[in-house]
């Protein structure tokens, strides 16, 4: 298959793209940034270059989803869409998510069922299911009042492609958990860099539950999806289905660094407290940059956040291989590297 990927400098973007040149497909990775991510321009190298274990072919491909002839460019001859780019964040004006999150998906499907496409692959996520007590949680909810600009916008646009689902144009919702992974700076290695300096843990005794998913899994997860023609019209949560308590969590990252501090613990009132301070004291600033501390970071570390994964198993045969011991220590491993690379300081040393 001939595939646009949007997003493509990002985390889950560009280990799709990887994913999907190992198969075999011809990609289209579509990007903003000025220039794209090394890993991303070495996998299109890898390809141009005739490597044998790469005989696939990678399109850099750079663009803004708001320019609607740049779009139609973009989708010019493929025969599926995986819609990953996204404005994933807790801070910013409504009418910036908007625009991002929903204005540029209603663009994107539009070309690209005029443009001949067959397939259209949502990226959502598990937050449209909001905050509340999860466990065990399916597509048919519990769902929960949407508090927050992301989450609202996700579901928008999620709503939106999923009506558009036909015999002749099928699309598909899927719903990652928290995706974590190498490679990951936005979430995973901003974890990490606290490990390091002894300021990540958990809120209250540790005891709420997370839903982490490592990033092959999750590849994996959509790759199934794409080819899976009872997929049409669904949305499918993707994660490991662990019962993974915050406590735990966060203690695995602190072994996976080889290092002999504790996790720390931060009473759930004074965090609250503090996220409505520092948010209240940034909004009043018209401050364009996020504060240490915001309500949707502390719901989500306060609140039972797990989901069942069991549509994805009966639907896709999906069968996740990588647990978050292992998986945070995969990823711990390439930070490290990544970190010894630049000169950076070790645990002990920071």
């Amino acid at each position: 298959m001939k595939i646009l990927v949007t997003g493509a400098s990002g985390f889950i973007g560009s280990h799709l793209c990887a994913a999907l040149a190992a198969r075999g497909d011809e990609v289209r990775a579509m990007y903003r940034r000025r220039t794209p991510p090394p890993e991303l321009e070495a996998l299109a190298m890898r390809g141009r270059a005739g490597d044998a274990k790469s005989v696939h072919r990678v399109e850099l491909f750079r663009g803004d989803l708001a320019d609607a002839a740049r779009v139609a460019e973009a989708i010019m001859g493929v025969d599926a869409v995986i819609h990953s780019a996204a404005l994933a964040s807790d801070w910013g004006s409504l009418e910036l998510f908007i625009e991002q999150n929903y204005d540029a998906t209603v663009l994107l499907l539009e070309a690209a069922r005029e443009a001949g496409a067959r397939r259209f692959l949502y990226i959502s996520s598990a937050q449209v299911h909001g905050y509340g007590n999860h466990v065990d949680t399916t597509e048919r909810g519990p769902y929960y009042p949407l508090k927050y600009h992301y989450q609202v916008t996700k579901a928008m646009g999620e709503e939106y492609v999923l009506a558009q689902n036909s015999s002749s144009f099928r699309t598909t919702a899927i719903r990652p958990c928290n995706v974590y992974g190498p490679g990951d700076y936005t979430s995973t290695y901003t974890m990490l860099d606290a490990v390091m300096s002894g300021a990540f843990g958990y809120l209250g005794p540790g005891l709420a539950l997370t839903c982490p998913v490592y990033i092959d899994d999750l590849c994996a997860g959509v790759l199934a999806a794409l080819g899976c023609d009872d997929s049409s019209g669904e949305a499918i949560i993707l994660t490991d289905g662990q019962k993974v308590r915050w406590k735990d969590y966060a203690a695995a990252f602190y072994k996976a660094v080889g290092s002999r501090r504790r996790p720390l613990s931060l009473p759930r009132p004074i965090a609250y407290a503090a996220a409505w301070a520092l948010t209240g004291a940034a909004k009043a600033a018209r401050s364009e940059k996020r504060p240490l501390l915001t309500m949707y970071v502390v719901e989500q570390g306060s609140r039972n956040f797990h989901f069942s994964n069991g549509k994805a198993r009966s639907l896709l045969g999906f069968e996740p291989r990588i647990f978050f011991e292992e998986g945070v220590a995969r990823t711990a491993d390439a930070y490290i590297k990544g970190k010894a690379a630049l000169g950076a300081p070790g645990e002990e040393e920071a």
